[in-house]
């Protein structure tokens, strides 16, 4: 394989790449099932599952009858992981091989100060993760018995406290390796279960070429986030730079390099080939807190939201705001509110917006998250 990918676009302007985007996301023309939306979105981060039902809700090709509950626990055609970041994500059953092979590429750098954090040494954190398989064997477990049932299997009794202290960092690299995913709650408790078992071996068959498999994951990304430049897969992956230069330079052959405002990036020939004849975003919607649209990449946010205007968008802690899209650009935030059976959504906009934007927000507002909040809804402006 060649080391750089071929430069086939001399220059892309920011317009193309912004319609472009809000078509690859579904959002000027909704379309598909809310397994084939997480599909073309690469995963959807479902922290908050309010914001991932509504990720679906504005994407799919109706915004009624999404029952994630279902999707997950009974179908079991959704997958609930830590994968990219090391946050929660729901990822489609049929594809899980593919990001199996993915997220084990990742290396986990455990420094002494996360040694200290999490009172778990490597070599007790790489015997956690041995005996997970072993732990889940029964069926699903709350994260109180998977931590004693760990601890017993390893030998390790003080492991047990640690692992309910800091469990999720603690059960992440098992997560990535495929040996763990969440299952479905039990008296309000989340359980864990071995994929193996809760998908079926069958879905859950190694990927018969993991390079393949990478490749395949890589592209649903770049067609998702794309352009996207190195420390934009860095930073969606949750990796450093170089591992990810490094992921890039070994699927180059079926990549194209751009370049995007002086910055070299990275589509798909497929994508390459869309976004050269793309016209600028022409549309407004209200898009969810964590919507994919504004989490990724990263190198996309100085063109998308206002100078000024980052900190309301991409809060503390690692909150992102749902905001108000207009022509492929941040326009405001918005917050929900119920009271008497009536949600108002209150939006803050950036600068003054033109009845004709109010409208289509009122319009999209009506159309797409009437049916999930369950009731009337409005739209004040602050």
């Amino acid at each position: 394989m060649s080391s750089e990918p071929e430069t086939r676009c001399e220059s892309l302007a920011w317009d193309q790449v912004l319609g472009w985007r809000v078509g690859r996301h579904r959002l000027a023309s909704p379309a598909g099932t809310p397994v084939e939306v997480t599909s073309a979105l690469a995963g959807v981060q479902t922290q908050v599952a309010t914001s991932a039902h509504q990720v679906l809700a504005v994407r799919c090709a109706s915004p009624e009858g999404i029952d994630l509950d279902r999707l997950l626990w009974t179908d079991r055609a959704l997958v609930k992981t830590w994968a990219m970041r090391g946050t929660l994500h729901m990822l489609p059953a049929a594809e899980w091989p593919e990001w199996v092979a993915l997220l084990r590429t990742r290396e986990w750098r455990i420094t002494p100060a996360w040694v200290k954090y999490h009172g778990v040494t490597a070599e007790e954190l790489d015997a956690v993760t041995a005996v997970v398989p072993e732990a889940l064997a029964g069926g699903p477990l709350t994260r109180d018995e998977l931590a004693d049932r760990v601890a017993g299997l390893t030998g390790h009794a003080h492991l047990a406290e640690q692992l309910r202290s800091g469990w999720t960092a603690v059960f992440k690299p098992a997560a990535a390796q495929g040996l763990l995913c969440q299952g479905p709650p039990r008296d309000g408790n989340i359980t864990f279960v071995d994929p193996v078992r809760w998908l079926g071996k069958k879905a859950t068959r190694p990927a018969p070429d993991p390079d393949e498999a990478v490749a395949a994951v890589l592209a649903r990304c770049l067609d998702a986030y794309g352009p996207a430049t190195v420390q934009d897969v860095a930073r969606w992956l949750g990796v450093q730079p170089k591992p990810a230069r490094l992921l890039l330079a070994r699927h180059a052959d079926s990549l194209v390099q751009v370049d995007l405002a002086g910055q070299k990036a990275w589509l798909t020939p497929d994508g390459a080939a869309a976004i050269a004849g793309a016209a600028p975003p022409e549309g407004v919607w209200l898009l969810p807190g964590f919507d994919p649209y504004v989490l990724a990449p990263i190198s996309h946010r100085a063109e998308i939201i206002p100078a000024g205007k980052v900190d309301a968008v991409s809060r503390t802690a690692g909150w992102i705001s749902p905001v108000l899209l207009v022509d492929g650009r941040i326009a405001g935030t918005w917050e929900p509110s119920t009271a008497r059976g009536v949600t108002t959504v209150t939006v803050t906009p950036f600068a003054k917006l033109p009845k004709a934007v109010l409208t289509a927000a009122r319009d999209h507002l009506n159309s797409r998250y009437a049916p999930v909040f369950g009731g009337p809804v409005r739209l004040a402006v602050a």
